[in-house]
């Protein structure tokens, strides 16, 4: 397997439409790294940058310590995985999986030894000899994926593989993918835009806006530290809640101020926001840092706002309530055993220690 290295790449289109800028990535050895972000963001762009299917404008890619800039794909020793399967449609399983090995003239019983293990480990040794169209949309993104195994490829890229599946099969086959990169202690580099994929298969996330990485961290760190609001924003499922509003200072210290409602900042974040006071900022709160007043001993009023319900979402352990504030809608998840009615005024407890404050013009978080 490989270290994967992007210094300062970008690729820029006739027009001077710049897909990606400045790119600047290294993956380890053995990783599993996923980019995510939007439609339009860059980040398949970046993936067949590395795969040579993309010619990069500007910057170097480096594959196990071997500049690759002006290497052909079939030479970077690289397997990439497609959203749309790309399986020959009159060969059968066998033939697809081996067809590779054929081409770079492996001798027959190793093309054979490489395929039948690929099976085994992806449990599809009884669909050997069907063709693709005997197969579900499942079975075939498995065949895609032997057909990179047989390779043994220094590093394994996948581009959406699964958004062509329905929501079940998608839960089990990203649980197979991460299975297979433990198995295979490969290198992964995986794209998707699903924000649950990405925080539930890599190892780190790159998230990616308008050709420019944001913010690279593990799953966890991205969702308690973002960078920007935008991270903030598309990592978490609900997302996080936002109000505008100002920093104000008080007898009892700075308070965010929103208009509707007025919250007290938590002690760890008083001495820090001192710069900010008397100015507009973004409030940020994740949805389930939000619970009823009823539910909690002694709520500290200063961490209390009030809400109108609008919409009541049961999802069985928990539902979600889209409330409104007059001047800003927000999304809470309670316990699904919670009572709650369209229209009712309901009291919500903040915790505060997980709230966030972003700056008004640059989107970053403070501090």
């Amino acid at each position: 397997m490989a270290k994967v290295i992007l210094e300062n790449v970008y690729k820029i289109y006739p027009g001077n439409v710049t897909a990606v800028q400045d790119a600047n990535l290294e993956i380890d050895d053995q990783e599993f790294v996923v980019l995510v972000g939007p439609s339009g963001c860059g980040k398949s762009t970046t993936l067949r940058m590395i795969a040579g299917l993309e010619e990069i404008t500007k910057g170097s890619i480096y594959i196990d310590g071997r500049k690759v800039n002006d290497v052909p794909p079939k030479n970077r020793d690289i397997a990439m995985v497609f959203q749309n399967y790309a399986l020959y449609p009159h060969m059968t399983v066998y033939k697809n999986m081996a067809f590779g090995l054929k081409l770079r003239k492996f001798p027959k019983a190793e093309i054979d030894q490489r395929v039948r293990d690929a099976a085994d480990i992806l449990g599809i040794q009884e669909l050997l000899e069907r063709k693709p169209k005997e197969l579900s949309g499942g079975q075939r993104q498995r065949v895609a994926v032997g057909r990179a195994i047989v390779r043994k490829p220094k590093a394994f890229l996948f581009d959406e593989p699964l958004s062509n599946l329905d929501a079940k099969m998608r839960v089990q086959m990203r649980t197979e993918i991460s299975k297979l990169h433990t198995r295979l202690s490969a290198t992964m580099i995986y794209v998707t835009h699903d924000q649950v994929e990405a925080m539930t298969m890599g190892d780190r996330i790159v998230v990616m806006k308008d050709g420019v990485i944001q913010q690279v961290d593990a799953p966890l760190d991205l969702y308690d530290h973002p960078a920007n609001q935008f991270v903030a924003g598309f990592i978490g499922s609900p997302p996080m809640n936002f109000f505008a509003g100002t920093l104000e200072s008080s007898a009892n210290g700075l308070l965010f101020n929103e208009g509707t409602f007025q919250v007290r900042l938590d002690d760890s974040a008083q001495t820090k926001m001192t710069p900010y006071a008397g100015k507009s900022v973004v409030f940020g709160i994740r949805p389930e840092d939000m619970v009823e007043a009823n539910t909690v001993a002694q709520p500290d009023p200063s961490h209390c706002m009030k809400a109108t319900v609008e919409v009541v979402e049961p999802m069985g352990a928990e539902v979600f309530l889209y409330l409104n504030t007059g001047n800003t809608s927000f999304i809470a998840r309670v316990d699904g055993h919670d009572k709650a009615s369209v229209g009712e005024e309901m009291t919500l407890v903040l915790n505060m220690k997980k709230s966030h404050c972003f700056d008004v013009e640059t989107g970053a978080a403070i501090p």
